[in-house]
């Protein structure tokens, strides 16, 4: 279980990614990358469907820009 401590050094590394990146090339990979990383720690947690979730949303966000 994630505590209080964890959750805010987390959001302030994420934080830091984001503000360091220059392009929205750059943010998005931030976020996929904070995306996976935080749906890996919740697998580790027991909640593999996070993964789910997170599957779900990409899917509908590419048949939404597919065209």
């Amino acid at each position: 279980m994630t505590t209080t401590r964890q959750a805010q050094n987390r959001a302030k590394f994420w934080n830091e990614r984001i503000a360091e990146a220059t392009t929205d090339q750059e943010r998005a990979t931030v976020w996929q990358n904070a995306c996976r990383t935080l749906a890996a720690q919740a697998q580790r947690e027991g909640r593999p469907d996070v993964w789910r979730a997170l599957t779900n949303h990409l899917h509908d966000f590419y048949k939404h820009h597919a065209g």
